[in-house]
């Protein structure tokens, strides 16, 4: 006789339908089966403001930029320039402002990038920029030697004239580089010209020694000469130096150096500074390092 068939009993689970993620607004939560946990609240950003240290919203060349954090605090600021130069600054007791230490260029471009933290630890980002407007009042400069890779007397001396008084020497000076192959050391001299205009020269610890490249690099785009008087561009200059001859020599040969194997010989023939006259040519070593690299060390 056959058995009926044994039935077990079957234990049937819950199964939980899949959970759209949803943003949770406020402070309402969402409602899943046991073990599933909702999506954490999305806290919002962190509102980033750019002003002027001074307190306007406005920011003009001369004033120093302060960045602003509203709903957190700002973890790190940048910026920067069209050529990549950073500004400096620092962070407020609280980290909800940062202020540049150096005030802002005219007619600039400036790239802001702040990171930023929620009060609900949020982290993010804010990308901002700003360009400040044309200077009302420059100032301009005259360089002695005037001539871009001239040959000068061995007792020439660089200096730049300034159109307009420059009331802060400091930071003009700071902006000023002088380099040689030689490693010549100086230092700035600060005097006026016969006209009452501002003057500064390099002078070198020790006299020129002859075949001494010069280069002057001067970054004074959006520098403040004072009184908000700016300078609108860099100067750049190389010169080298030759060894002079006094008016007496104009009728023989002058300019008698070693450039090489055999000895070159050049021509006098231009006037240079204090009735001397420079030979061209002299020490126009085709093998010099900056020649060979066009860079100066």
């Amino acid at each position: 006789m056959s058995q009926p068939p044994s039935f077990r009993p079957r234990t049937f689970r819950r199964r939980c339908p899949a959970l759209a993620l949803v943003t949770a607004v406020g402070a309402g939560t969402l409602s899943a089966c046991a073990g599933v946990a909702a999506p954490a609240p999305v806290a919002d950003p962190v509102k980033v403001a750019l002003g002027a240290a001074g307190g306007t919203r406005t920011v003009q060349a001369g004033d120093k930029l302060k960045v602003t954090a509203e709903g957190g605090v700002l973890t790190a600021v940048t910026v920067t320039d069209p050529r990549g130069r950073r500004l400096p600054g620092g962070f407020g007791a609280d980290g909800t402002f940062w202020t540049s230490s150096a005030e802002i260029a005219p007619a600039t471009k400036y790239s802001v990038v702040a990171r930023t933290k929620s009060d609900r630890g949020g982290v993010g980002a804010a990308k901002e920029s700003l360009t400040t407007a044309q200077p009302a009042r420059l100032n301009t400069l005259v360089l002695d030697p005037g001539t871009q890779d001239a040959v000068v007397a061995v007792d020439r001396l660089l200096t730049l004239t300034f159109d307009h008084p420059v009331t802060d020497r400091a930071e003009v000076e700071r902006q000023l580089r002088v380099t040689t192959v030689d490693r010549t050391t100086g230092s700035w001299d600060w005097t006026k010209d016969r006209n009452g205009k501002d003057q500064v020269t390099w002078r070198p610890a020790q006299r020129w020694k002859p075949g001494t490249e010069v280069r002057l690099r001067a970054e004074l785009d959006g520098v403040d000469s004072g009184g908000g008087r700016y300078f609108s561009g860099d100067y750049d200059l190389n010169f080298t130096i030759s060894r002079s001859c006094t008016d007496s020599d104009l009728g023989r040969v002058c300019g008698k150096v070693h450039v090489g194997d055999p000895t070159g010989i050049t021509q006098s023939s231009v006037r240079g500074k204090d009735e001397h006259t420079t030979g061209i040519g002299d020490w126009h070593d085709r093998r010099s390092p900056w020649r060979r690299n066009s860079a100066l060390a």
